[in-house]
C-alpha cells in the first residue's frame, strides 16, 4: 500500500478518543509500514585504528562518522589523509572525554539510561526489521527486467473511488463498453457516489496487484477491474495518458537494473513488513488512560496554537519539532502512564521520545480532529512499541549491530556532556572583548564618530583622583578645563566633540561600547590615562555601516570558543595520561572516504528515522599539548 493510501485510510478512520483497540486491525499494520528500507550496511573493516585505555577505534567507527557527516575540508579530496588523520585523533578524544565523563559522574545517571533505553529500542527495532524483513526478501532477475521495462515510463489515471464492489464494477463495465469517462463520473457524482483523483503512477510506487492493473491498461482496454481500496471502499483505475523518462531512459543498463531492483526491493519489504507486523500485533491489545490523554492531547494543542511557525509545514504541523517543549510542559506527568498494556504500561515520556524519530504530521489543530489524528499518531508509537518488544524477546539487545549503535550515541552523549561542563568553566569578560575590537578602529572608525568628555592624566594615580572626585559630584567640565593634559578639549571643558572612532582607537573602541552619560575608565591611551563620558555616538556611514553590535557578539562568540577548544584539548592532553593511547596510523592507507560532505539520515525499521550518526567535533590539537606525545604521534 502506498503512503498515500495510508494517508487517506487514516483520514477515514472515526475512532473515539480516548481509544481502546486491537493493535492487529488493518489500519494500524498499514501505518507501521517502514517509510522506507532499513539502512543496509555492508561489510565494513574492523582493523584497530587506535586504542585508548580498554576501548578500540576501528575502520567502522572512522568510515562511519567521516563519511556519512560533514567534516571539515572533506570535499577536498587532496587533503584526505590529513582528515582521516584528524578525525581518527577526534575520535581518540571522545572516547577520553566519554571515559572520564563516566568517571567523575557528571551526567544524571537516570537521564543517559532513559535516553540509552530509548535508543537501544529504536536500534532492537531496526535488528528485527533486518533479520526478519529485509533479510527474508529476494529480489529475482525476472522482476527485475519486468522493472526495467516498466520504469522507462509512468502512467497518468483517473482513480475512481467508490463505496462498493457492486457500484465499482457497474463503473468499470460502463467505461469498457465504451462509455465516455465524463458521462459516467457525472452519473454517479449526482448520487455521490464516486470520488475522483488524478495519480501519475510509476514503478514501484503501487502494491503489485494495483501495479499490474494500471499498467496493463490500454486505449483499446482503459478501465480496470474494481481494485480494494484502503476502508474497504474500491476503485477503478483510468488511462489517461503514458508519459516517457528521458532520465531513467539515459542511464546505463546496468544502472537501470540497480534503480529497479531497488524499487523491487522496497515494495516487497513493505509488503513482507506488513505482514510480520500483523502476526505480532493481532493478539495485542493496549488502552488510552483518558485523563492523560485529554490532558497530553491538550497540552500539544495549545502549544502549536501560542506558537506554530516552527512546527507548521505546507502538510500541517510536525509533532516531532514540539516534543522537548511538550516534555517541558508537561515535566509533572511525564511518567504518568499514557497507555496501559498487558505486561506494562508507556509513559507520556515513552511516547514522546517515540514522536522524535518519527515523523508525524496533524494537519488540523480543529479540537476533535487534531485529537483523532493525535490518537493515531500514539497508536502508531504503541505498535512500534510492541515490535521493539517481540526484538527483547528475541535478545536482539545483546547483538554486535545493536550494541555498537548503542556505544556510539552513549560515548558521543558523555562527550557532549564533559564538554559542556568544561564549556561552563570557561569566560571572557568586556574588556577582553573591546581589546580584541581594536584591529577593528579603522573599520569601525569609517562607520562611527564618538563625542566625548574627558579628563586625560599623565598616570593612573592621578587619573583615579579624577575617578574619585567625578563620583564625589564635582563637575566633570571643570576638572577637565582644570587638569586635563588634552589642552585642546580642555578649553571645551573636556568636549572632544565629534571624531572618527579610528582617529583614538582605545578610546573610540570604549566609547562605542559605553552607554551615554556613563563614567569609562580610566583606560590606557599613548598619551596617558584617559577617563570619560559619552556624549553622543553617531553613523556617518549607514549605507555601509558595520554593525558594530554585532561585530562585538561576533568577537565574543570567537574569544570564548578559542578558550574552549583550549580548555578542552588542555584536559584530553591531561586525561589522556590516565590512559593507554595508541594509534596505528600506517593502517589509515586502507580507509577510503569519497571527498563528499553530507548529512545522512537512517531509516528504522517497522518505521521512523534518526541522524545516522552523530557528527563528529574537531578535536585532535590536544595531541600537541599532550606531555610525551612523541610516543603516539606517526
Amino acid at each position: 500500500m502506498t503512503s498515500r493510501a495510508v494517508c487517506r485510510m487514516m483520514k477515514s478512520l472515526k475512532c473515539a478518543v480516548p481509544w481502546s483497540v486491537l493493535l492487529g486491525c488493518g489500519f494500524l499494520v498499514a501505518a507501521g509500514a517502514p517509510t522506507a528500507c532499513a539502512q543496509n550496511r555492508p561489510g565494513l573493516p574492523a582493523d584497530t585504528l587506535a586504542e585508548v585505555g580498554t576501548s578500540v577505534v576501528t575502520a567502522r567507527d572512522l568510515i562511519e562518522r567521516l563519511e556519512l557527516m560533514p567534516w571539515p575540508e572533506k570535499e577536498r579530496g587532496g587533503k584526505m589523509d590529513s582528515i582521516k588523520v584528524k578525525a581518527l585523533q577526534s575520535l581518540a578524544a571522545e572516547r577520553i572525554l566519554a571515559l572520564e565523563a563516566s568517571a567523575r559522574g557528571i551526567v544524571d545517571d537516570s537521564t543517559l539510561r532513559r535516553h540509552t533505553k530509548s535508543l537501544e529500542r529504536l536500534m532492537v527495532r531496526d535488528e528485527l526489521y533486518k533479520r526478519e524483513v529485509a533479510a527474508k526478501v529476494n529480489v529475482g532477475e525476472r522482476e527485475i527486467r519486468e522493472g526495467i521495462r516498466r520504469s522507462v515510463f509512468s502512467v497518468r489515471i483517473l482513480v475512481l473511488g467508490l463505496q462498493s464492489r457492486s457500484g465499482a464494477q457497474e463503473v468499470s463495465t460502463s467505461l469498457l463498453a465504451g462509455d465516455h469517462v465524463d458521462s459516467v463520473i457525472a452519473r454517479y457524482r449526482s448520487a455521490g457516489g464516486v470520488t475522483v483523483d488524478t495519480v501519475l503512477v510509476t514503478f514501484g510506487l503501487l502494491e503489485k496487484p494495483q501495479e499490474d492493473a494500471v499498467y496493463a491498461l490500454t486505449r483499446e482496454r482503459p478501465a480496470s477491474e474494481p481494485l480494494e481500496a484502503p476502508g474497504g471502499t474500491w476503485m477503478i483505475a483510468y488511462l489517461l495518458d503514458r508519459q516517457n523518462d528521458p532520465e531513467f531512459a539515459r542511464r546505463s543498463l546496468s544502472e537501470r537494473g540497480m534503480i529497479a531492483s531497488a524499487r523491487v526491493r522496497k515494495r516487497k519489504e513493505a509488503e513482507r513488513a506488513r505482514r510480520y507486523s500483523a502476526d505480532i500485533l493481532s493478539p495485542a491489545r493496549a488502552d488510552a488512560v483518558p485523563s492523560t490523554f485529554e490532558l497530553f492531547a491538550g497540552t500539544l494543542s495549545r502549544i502549536l496554537q501560542v506558537d506554530s511557525a516552527w512546527a507548521k509545514t505546507d502538510a500541517g504541523y510536525r509533532l516531532d519539532r514540539i516534543a522537548d517543549v511538550a516534555l517541558d510542559s508537561l515535566k509533572l506527568h511525564r511518567d504518568e502512564p499514557l497507555v496501559e498494556y498487558q505486561g506494562g504500561v508507556m509513559t507520556v515520556e515513552d511516547v514522546l521520545e517515540g514522536f522524535r524519530t518519527a515523523a508525524f504530521v496533524i494537519p488540523t489543530l480543529r479540537k476533535a480532529d487534531f485529537r483523532r489524528h493525535l490518537s493515531g499518531c500514539v497508536r502508531e508509537i504503541v505498535s512500534r512499541d510492541f515490535l521493539a518488544r517481540e526484538g527483547y524477546r528475541m535478545h536482539l539487545e545483546g547483538t554486535a549491530e545493536v550494541r555498537h549503535d548503542v556505544g556510539t550515541w552513549s560515548r558521543y552523549w558523555l562527550s557532549q556532556a564533559m564538554m559542556e561542563k568544561l564549556a561552563g568553566e570557561v569566560s571572557v569578560t568586556g574588556d577582553e572583548v573591546l581589546s580584541a575590537l581594536r584591529p577593528y578602529a579603522d573599520e569601525l572608525g569609517q562607520a562611527y564618530e564618538v563625542n566625548i568628555r574627558e579628563i586625560l592624566s599623565d598616570s593612573l594615580r592621578e587619573s583615579l583622583a579624577m575617578m574619585e572626585k567625578v563620583v564625589g559630584g564635582a563637575d566633570m567640565g571643570q576638572l577637565a578645563r582644570q587638569y586635563s593634559k588634552r589642552t585642546a578639549w580642555a578649553a571645551r571643558g573636556g568636549e572632544s566633540q565629534f571624531f572618527p572612532v579610528s582617529l583614538h582607537p582605545e578610546i573610540g573602541i570604549h566609547a562605542l561600547d559605553a552607554r551615554p552619560g556613563a563614567l569609562v575608565g580610566p583606560v590606557r591611551v599613548p598619551e596617558g590615562y584617559s577617563l570619560f563620558t559619552l556624549l553622543a555616538r553617531r553613523s556617518v556611514r549607514p549605507d555601509s555601516m558595520l554593525a558594530y553590535d554585532s561585530l562585538k557578539t561576533a568577537i565574543r562568540a570567537d574569544l570564548l570558543g578559542r578558550r574552549i577548544r583550549a580548555r578542552v584539548n588542555g584536559f584530553v592532553a591531561a586525561a589522556a595520561s590516565s590512559y593507554r593511547v595508541k594509534f596505528h596510523y600506517a593502517r589509515l592507507s586502507n580507509v577510503d572516504i569519497p571527498p563528499i560532505n553530507m548529512v545522512t539520515r537512517r531509516f528504522i525499521g517497522f518505521g521512523g528515522s534518526m541522524m545516522a550518526v552523530p557528527s563528529l567535533f574537531p578535536l585532535w590539537e590536544w595531541l600537541g599539548e599532550r606531555k610525551g606525545a612523541a610516543e603516539i604521534l606517526p
